[in-house]
């Protein structure tokens, strides 16, 4: 088995001019996935000669079946692609058949994206219930707001500021087998830690492509499940979404599987440069992913000066790649943060302190470099 270091030296070696620690923000494109955008650069520039190969469409059925891999062995026709992570979950939601007096369950302190799309719903008659969040999500207090009038509950994986780790098995025992629909924004964990919807009774699980997956914005994977296939009807409709071929006579007749998420052309780019990151992923293998990070993670907490708090809870059941600290002083976590930055050490200001995310890649090297600094301004 290839050495993760040797595997960072030949596919990241860019990153190691800097301490790369801010996946929860985006991630750098690997060697073999920038070197198939720039082959798909070049022949864009001779399409021709692609028509004349009979490969001018980029079949995304391999790249469904390894998300399926991903994803604890789904099978690739529950997986579908869409722009966006936020236009995943606000589609999902959207095509719910809502009645006026049914009501949404969404945590207050949501990502931005989860809480407009549950929003959104107001004007269609649906109570949103935002059940307050003291330091994380507690999911005993999200199935207290559910009731049977609760048709969704809309809820991160990972929390993108603190990086609290809900249970997915927790929340598929809240929404079934009759409850409301269980909606899930994975882009913060999907990549770093094992995410398996079908085993944990979860309906829709979305997640961009370009944090954890270590690939480029423009896309984001979408698995549904055979309940909520029968229960969401997508909001929008096009000649890829349909069984008809494009050369058919038009019938509104939806595609079968997550097939009928797709509404129009492909972003064939961006799911190009996302095949080989998907791939490098799968040769590490989630499992050993998680267990580097909790390691890097580990030395990072453990070796934290005298001073600086961790906001980012320590339980294992809850912990991720997300790790907040801080000093309690909000001003001067920005300043310490823009100096981490401008001497090459990457992390990110959100929510109550400085967020670190390290990724298979990263080395205790980058965590002593990180420790180093942080001990010269405690």
């Amino acid at each position: 088995m290839t050495s993760l270091s040797e595997l960072a030296a030949r596919e990241l070696a860019l990153v190691h001019d800097a301490t790369y620690l801010n996946h929860a923000a985006s991630s750098p494109l690997p060697r073999r996935s920038a070197e198939a955008l720039r082959n798909h650069v070049a022949d864009r520039e001779r399409l021709f000669a692609l028509y004349q190969a009979g490969r001018q469409d980029y079949d995304t059925g391999p790249l469904r079946a390894k998300i399926g891999r991903l994803l604890g062995g789904v099978l690739g026709g529950w997986v579908a692609f869409v722009p966006t992570t936020t236009d995943g979950m606000a589609g999902a939601l959207n095509g719910i058949d809502w009645r006026a007096g049914d009501n949404v369950v969404v945590p207050a302190n949501e990502f931005p994206g989860v809480l407009y799309a549950c929003l959104n719903l107001a004007r269609r008659g649906v109570t949103v219930r935002q059940v307050p969040v003291e330091t994380h999500v507690d999911l005993d207090r999200l199935a207290d707001a559910v009731d049977a009038r609760t048709r969704a509950v809309a809820v991160s994986h990972v929390h993108w500021q603190t990086g609290y780790r809900i249970s997915l098995d927790r929340l598929g025992r809240i929404c079934h087998p009759a409850g409301p629909l269980s909606i899930v924004d994975a882009i913060q964990s999907m990549g770093q830690i094992p995410v398996e919807p079908a085993s944990a009774g979860i309906d829709v699980i979305v997640a961009g492509s370009y944090k954890w997956l270590m690939g480029v914005a423009g896309t984001a994977a979408l698995y549904t499940s055979e309940r909520a296939l029968s229960e969401i009807v997508p909001d929008r409709a096009g000649w890829t979404s349909m069984k008809t071929s494009v050369h058919g006579v038009p019938k509104l007749e939806w595609a079968a599987g997550a097939g009928r998420w797709h509404v129009g052309g492909q972003a064939d780019p961006t799911l190009i440069a996302l095949e080989p990151s998907i791939d490098l992923l799968l040769e590490v293998g989630v499992d050993r992913i998680a267990a580097r990070i909790r390691a890097l993670t580990d030395r990072l907490v453990d070796g934290l000066p005298a001073g600086l708090i961790v906001h980012s809870s320590l339980e294992p059941a809850h912990r991720s790649a997300i790790v907040s600290i801080g000093t309690g002083d909000l001003s001067r976590d920005d300043r310490q943060a823009a100096e981490l930055v401008a001497n090459g050490v990457i992390v990110a200001r959100r929510g109550g302190g400085i967020r670190v995310s390290p990724h298979w890649h990263n080395t205790e090297a980058d965590i002593d470099r990180l420790l180093e600094h942080l001990s010269r301004r405690s």
